[in-house]
Formats: C-alpha cells, structure tokens, sequence
C-alpha cells in the first residue's frame, strides 16, 4: 500500500491558530467559501511535504504566521518566552519506517509523520529581548529558525522526500512563460 497523509494539524499557519484536519486515504474534497482557508490547508501541506525552506523563505515567515497570534503577542506583555510558533504537521499511513517513526509530534503518540517548525533560535535570544524591549517593537521573524524533521527526529529536505506530491494551483498560472514552468513541475513531479 501506497504511503498516505492521514492527518494535518496546523498551529499558527494563516488564518488557523490551532486546526486539525482527518484525511481518507482514497480522496478528500475541501468545500468551503471563499478565503475559508482551503488553499492554505493545500499550501502546508505542500511545505510539509517539500522539505524545502526555500518555498518558507519566497512565501515569507510574516506571511504564513497568524496574523491575529503576531498581533496579540505585540500588544501583550513581549515576553521572549511567549513568541509564538508555526508548526505544520503530516501524519501518514503507518507503514513503521525508522526514519519517519516516533513521537516528535504534538500528540506524542508513536506513527510515522513530517514536520515543519518555525521557531524562534535561543542563540538570539538577548537580541531578540532587546527588539521586545524597544517602545515600537516590530516582530522578530528574521530570528526564526525552518526545521524540517520527522516524527523520529531527523532532518530532512527537499533531496529527500518521503511522499511524492504535486501542488496544483490555476492561480498561479498568469502568463505563457509560467504556464510552460507550470507543466514542466507537473512533469518533473511524475517521471519515474
């Protein structure tokens, strides 16, 4: 049996502070109205799946973190300990890899899965509190660390990817030039 996404959970990504969502393993349709939330669930579940930081950095930290969340800790107390975190994750059909099986999750329950935690880096913390300290504080993304890890606590990346997928999204396709870049992903994400 094909390997397969179970469950997403999102923690402060767009618009969802907190939101988890069970998947079938033949198909899954999201309905929803619009700006509902259903190309952001399609988008972590890509950067998920990629390993890329790269895809992380060319959306924008400050894009994919709550807004509400940032907004919230900016007009609180700003307290270090309290910045807030991004965290997307993919549970996937049990098939007890060593490499993706383990409680690195937020349920700490042993299944193979991925992660992506955006998280502030606690060798930045005294610059970070000096930013907090400042009357017009702005919020500290460029102190944020991309980690890509599994459930069983490895890193991983874009070389190595342990669910083939495909992002596909018409809104992007704008001009002749994206569309042929369009169809060569398409392609490139199904040779053999």
């Amino acid at each position: 049996m094909a390997r397969t996404i179970t469950k997403v959970k999102l923690v402060n990504f767009k618009r969802f502070q907190e939101f988890s969502l069970d998947l079938q393993i033949e198909r899954n349709i999201l309905i929803g109205d619009n700006e509902s939330g259903k190309s952001s669930i399609l988008q972590a579940i890509d950067l998920v799946l990629s390993g890329s930081r790269s895809k992380v950095v060319t959306s924008g930290l400050e894009s994919l973190m709550n807004i509400e969340v940032v907004e919230n800790f900016l007009t609180g107390d700003r307290k270090y300990g309290k910045l807030p975190k991004l965290q997307i994750e993919a549970y996937l059909s049990e098939q007890h890899n060593p490499d993706l099986n383990g409680r690195n999750n937020s349920e700490g329950i042993k299944c193979d899965g991925l992660v992506l935690r955006c998280a502030p880096m606690d060798e930045y913390s005294a610059d970070i509190q000096a930013i907090l300290k400042e009357s017009e504080a702005s919020f500290p993304f460029e102190y944020y660390s991309i980690k890509f890890l599994t459930f069983a606590g490895e890193s991983y990346g874009g070389y190595r990817r342990y669910l083939r997928h495909l992002l596909l999204d018409s809104s992007l396709i704008n001009n002749e030039y994206a569309t042929r870049e369009y169809v060569k992903s398409v392609y490139r994400a199904n040779e053999i």
